[in-house]
């Protein structure tokens, strides 16, 4: 038996890079999906594989992790389409850009709303339906950046971290319902397959030449020096970070809550 057979999965964020591959594992693995992104642009990067399975194992729907109400219709849709809802992929985020200096308060503001906040609303929406059902997974999608000393920006740092700090906080209040919540923290992802789509609502800053390690834009020699400590595998690659999720979100994984699942080449060891 396939590991998420017969269960049912909403990515919010479910255009993103990572949304785009987790979705043919989570397929692979039997499960039915519902992507929610805040654009139909984002949509087009999962179309082959969508026409490929068709709409009896995924589905689309417009919404944005800031608004509550368009969260509560997003899972609606998806007991409305598939039956039930087992598993909840909180990926959507929004780096920001700038430094304490001269960040714009809109940008601040913007990344904790999405990043944090989106997932407070997102699991809410979901919560109902996995308390009704007595089981549940929801993933936090977190990073290094939210973990240890990255040069990333400061919003995104305190965003991440924060998306941590709540999955521990409803990993206690949902266990007694079997819900789990467990958030994901990748290191550097290999992305450069994937058209590199704008932030909904950023404001570029005027970046020296080559840009800064760790910041958006930067094309410098050292992009990748320091990513990891495994021989020749400075990035991960999308691949391995699905199949962490496929695990994150299956029956296998029923001990495991509150914790912050690390996977970055061994740069952040915690004790």
């Amino acid at each position: 038996m396939k590991r998420l057979e017969n269960k049912v999965a909403v990515f919010v964020g479910g255009g993103s890079a990572v949304g785009s591959v987790a979705l043919r594992a989570f397929l692979e693995e039997g499960a039915k999906v519902v992507l929610v992104d805040i654009d139909e642009k984002y949509f087009e990067r999962t179309e082959e594989i969508r026409r490929e399975y068709g709409e009896e194992r995924v589905r689309t729907i417009l919404g944005a992790c800031t608004d509550q109400r368009e969260m509560d219709r997003a899972m609606a849709f998806a007991i409305q389409a598939f039956g039930r809802l087992d598993i909840l992929l909180n990926i959507a985020g929004f780096h920001g850009s700038g430094h304490i200096h001269n960040i714009e308060p809109r940008q601040w503001n913007l990344a904790l709303d999405v990043t944090c906040s989106g997932a407070y609303r997102a699991s809410k929406a979901a919560f109902p339906y996995m308390k009704a059902q007595g089981s549940g997974h929801i993933v936090n999608f977190a990073s290094l950046g939210g973990r240890g000393n990255r040069s990333v920006a400061i919003s995104y740092a305190a965003s991440k971290a924060a998306c941590i700090g709540l999955t521990r906080a409803m990993a206690m209040e949902m266990a007694p319902y079997g819900v789990h919540v467990v958030s994901f923290a990748p290191g550097t992802l290999d992305t450069k397959e994937f058209a590199r789509i704008p932030e909904k609502g950023s404001t570029g800053f005027k970046l020296p030449p080559g840009g800064i390690p760790g910041m958006p834009g930067y094309t410098g020699p050292l992009l990748y020096v320091g990513q990891s400590v495994i021989k020749d595998r400075p990035v991960a690659d999308l691949t391995e970070i699905a199949y962490a999720l496929v695990y994150l979100s299956s029956d296998e994984s029923d001990y495991l809550t509150g914790d912050c699942v690390d996977m970055n080449g061994g740069i952040l060891m915690q004790p």
